[in-house]
Formats: structure tokens, sequence, C-alpha cells
């Protein structure tokens, strides 16, 4: 997603309490999953929790959701050794499920956004932000055509990525 002042300012000035360093590392639009895995020595795994068939209307944790849609609902945590958990919640309707999203039931412990979420294929439309208690959540609209997949990734308040810079966070 190519950073648009603009359009992306109402939705991170919610963020400017953060510290310099998280607020960057919540931005960030690089894939998370390569941010994890850049540090040698990683360890990075994918913990499934959850993966199922859900009417949208039971789940509170994807905003921006039509209200009459079916779709695969899948929540993980992704580890590693040097950063904390980061727990995401992923919704595809089920009507854009055709061609590699139909492998998205059977996806396991591997990682969401090497599998599906390519530059080329899925773009990252719409990012919001939300803080809550202990937690910020980021949740992004991508799209291929009309396929669209909501992602909420929750990190922990005090979530940081090391040496990351304005430059590097906007990709």
């Amino acid at each position: 997603m190519s950073y648009k002042y603009l359009k992306n300012w109402k939705n991170e000035r919610i963020l400017h309490s953060l510290n310099t360093n998280t607020r960057l590392s919540i931005i960030d639009n690089n894939p998370l999953t390569n941010r994890l895995m850049g540090k040698a020595g990683h360890n990075f795994k994918v913990h499934v929790l959850k993966q199922t068939t859900i009417h949208n209307k039971t789940l509170s944790q994807i905003n921006n959701i039509k209200p009459s849609e079916i779709g695969i609902y899948r929540s993980v945590i992704l580890s590693t050794d040097h950063y904390p958990n980061i727990q995401a919640h992923t919704f595809m309707p089920e009507k854009y499920i055709s061609g590699k999203e139909r492998f998205l039931k059977i996806l396991g412990t591997r990682s969401l956004g090497l599998y599906l979420l390519k530059p080329k294929r899925f773009q990252k439309k719409e990012v919001f932000y939300k803080i809550l208690s202990n937690s910020i959540h980021r949740i992004a609209i991508y799209k291929n055509g009309k396929k669209i997949i909501y992602v909420n990734e929750i990190f922990p308040k005090d979530f940081s990525l090391e040496k990351i810079s304005v430059l590097n966070a906007r990709g």
C-alpha cells in the first residue's frame, strides 16, 4: 500500500499517544510476517487458535463487514523469540473464495501473509486503528478485484520493532 498522507493521517492520529518506535511499528506498511522473520534466529511460528466457517454477525473483532456474509474465519497467534506474541483474526467472505483462496481452509500453521497476501495479488486498501486497554488493533482490508479479506492484528501496547525508521515504515 503506497502511503497517502491525506488519506491516512486521520486514521493514524489515534496513535499519537504511543511512543515513536511503537507507532512506527504499528503503521509499518511492510508485511508483518517478513518483519518478524527478518531477525536471525527468529523461530517464527503460527499457532492456529480457531479456523471455521462462520456468519460474521458473531464477529466483534473485525469491523466494517457487511452483516449478511458467511465466510472463513481464522484466528492465530504469531510468535517469535524476539518479539511479543501478536494475535491475528482473518475473515474472508465465502462468495470470494476461488483459486488459491480455496486452500485457506487447509492452510494449517502456514502464514496467511506469505501464502495469500502478496502485493501482486491482494493489495492493502484501508487501515483502521483502535487502542484498547492493553492492546492496539490494526484492522486492514485487502482487495484483489472483487475479492476481499479482512485482517485484524492485535499488538501488545509495548510492541516495538528494532531498527525501524519513518522511511522503513512507509515502505
